[in-house]
Parts: C-alpha cells; sequence; structure tokens
C-alpha cells in the first residue's frame, strides 16, 4: 500500500519535533500545491550555506523529475524555513516521488550526526 504525501507528513511530524513538514493543496482536486519545511536553524549553522541551498535547489529539481522547485532564497534556508512549489497537474507527478524527495532531504541533504535525535519520545 502506497502512502500518501498527508499521511506521510502526520506519520514524519508526530515522530520528528524539531524538523516538520506541512502542505497546501489545490482546492477541489487535492492535488499538493507546496511543502514547507521547518527545522532548529541553530542546529544546522554551520551547514546552512548558499552553496548548499544551491544543491538543495538542484538536487530537489531532478530527483522530482522536474515536479518540485525550491522557492525560498538562501536567506530563509539559513532561518530555518524551505517552501517546495509542486508542480502535481504536470503528467510525470507521482506522490511517491514528492515523500522520496521529502524523506531524503531530512536522512540524506542534512546533516544528523545522531538520527534519533530529533525522534519524540
Amino acid at each position: 500500500m502506497k502512502q500518501t504525501l498527508k499521511d506521510f507528513i502526520l506519520e514524519w511530524n508526530g515522530s520528528h519535533k524539531h524538523f516538520n513538514f506541512s502542505m497546501q493543496e489545490a482546492l477541489g482536486t487535492g492535488r499538493p500545491t507546496e511543502v514547507e519545511i521547518r527545522y532548529q536553524a541553530a542546529k544546522y549553522k554551520d551547514f546552512l550555506s548558499a552553496k548548499n541551498w544551491l544543491s538543495l535547489k538542484d538536487i530537489v529539481e531532478a530527483k522530482s523529475h522536474g515536479t518540485m522547485f525550491v522557492f525560498t532564497d538562501e536567506c530563509l534556508f539559513e532561518y530555518g524555513i524551505v517552501e517546495i512549489k509542486i508542480a502535481s497537474a504536470n503528467h510525470n507527478y507521482q506522490e511517491r516521488i514528492v515523500v522520496g524527495v521529502l524523506r531524503w532531504i531530512y536522512e540524506e541533504f542534512f546533516p544528523n550526526q545522531n538520527p534519533n535525535e530529533d525522534k519524540n519520545e
């Protein structure tokens, strides 16, 4: 059974207290239009650079097959905010790809010295 984006976000936010996702969807269609990420900027202060922001932008677009685009600038990235626009009306949009990219952002892109550090008790 495939996991919906809504279910992924609900489950994720229930088990991660310092790195959260939220989403907006188009009324009437239920298709996601945007995902936002919030995290503790102080925890990642040495990682939050213009170079890493540019990498995030490029990799998210590539991994999503051109259906997800980092919309925020590097200043917001450095303050713990990332907005991602989703082209969910495109012919190649797949919800499982969005879920995979979001999971990748936390698990692979952001440095996690202790993978269980962010887990809720």
